[in-house]
């Protein structure tokens, strides 16, 4: 598909509706269980992989702030979901989109520095490491923002980096927190007792392959992925940046189950553009903004493998 071809809505490649079960609340921030069909393609998260040999380094001929390579060694494919963040190497950094990585293969994939300050080359030769936390559901709406606009100017579809810089010092101001290298890590490192306590409300449900976010008792995020056992690797970092976003907003009554349920058909119902850019990984990458919700999805085989999506308004 062409950039201006629109692929079947989103509902086509699941098959039975994603259902959504009674939220965990904790003040403003309440998190509806999503369920998906049975999955059938295989992969892993990269914090399972990692134990596996997989391994994400700096390029080889020159460290990137914006790439790094994606080893897989192992036998299976490897998922890396928008919005992880990896620790290490030069600087830390997260993904930018969603790439399912074949087993043994080896791709540059693009990603946001989130540690501005620091540039140290004599960590050149480590591997990253996965982070305790996902970007927070803001950041992340921005980055696809940015991503959506090159897109629709027929850029490359890049997150801007000086605007990702600018969202994490404002996010630090906002926390109060002094980082010598203005990294993100340390804004969740010095409210990690606070988020803590508001995470620990947030349960996992068995099978559980995703979640719908409110804050303030307006949704924020949708994040869905196909296999529960991955999604089991995500949950822990997702919910420690949707605590951080709630622990700067006002508590607020929780959306009902109902309007949680319709949140997720909207976004069913979209009907994705192929995302612009080099092919990576298995799957399609498709972008969408329609029905009052924006997001990306990985669709490989038939099968919706990855989905995250956001209120918005529609595309300009």
């Amino acid at each position: 598909m062409t950039s201006t071809e629109t692929a079947p809505a989103l509902s086509n490649f699941l098959s039975e509706p994603l259902r959504v079960g009674d939220p965990d609340v904790a003040g403003p921030l309440a998190v509806y269980p999503l369920f998906g069909p049975a999955p059938r393609q295989g992969y892993l998260s990269f914090a399972q992989a990692r134990d596996l040999g997989a391994q994400i380094t700096e390029l080889e001929g020159g460290a990137s702030v914006r790439e790094l390579v994606v080893q897989n060694k192992t036998s299976d494919a490897v998922l890396l979901y928008e919005g992880e963040e990896v620790l290490g190497a030069q600087q830390n950094r997260n993904f930018d989109r969603t790439i399912l990585v074949r087993a043994g293969e080896k791709v540059v994939v693009p990603v946001s520095c989130v540690e501005a300050g620091r540039w140290e080359g004599s960590r050149r030769g480590e591997s990253l490491t996965p982070a305790p936390q996902m970007a927070y559901p803001d950041l992340r709406r921005q980055k696809a923002e940015q991503m959506r606009r090159e897109m629709v100017s027929e850029g490359p579809a890049r997150a801007d980096q000086g605007e990702v810089w600018g969202e994490v010092a404002a996010k630090s101001a906002r926390l109060q927190v002094h980082s010598t290298s203005g990294a993100m890590h340390d804004i969740y490192e010095s409210h990690r007792s606070a988020l803590a306590e508001m995470a620990g409300s947030i349960k996992l449900r068995p099978g559980q392959s995703g979640a719908i976010v409110a804050i303030g008792g307006s949704f924020k995020v949708l994040d869905h992925v196909s296999r529960p056992d991955a999604y089991r690797a995500l949950h822990a970092p997702l919910v420690q940046g949707y605590a951080l976003d709630a622990i700067e907003a006002d508590e607020a009554a929780a959306p009902s189950l109902e309007a949680a349920s319709g949140f997720a058909l909207l976004v069913a119902d979209c009907e994705p553009a192929a995302s612009r850019g080099p092919v990576l990984g298995l799957g399609e990458h498709g972008r969408f903004a329609a029905n009052g919700v924006a997001g990306t999805s990985l669709v490989h085989e038939d099968e919706l493998v990855a989905l995250t999506a956001f209120p918005e308004g529609e595309a300009d």
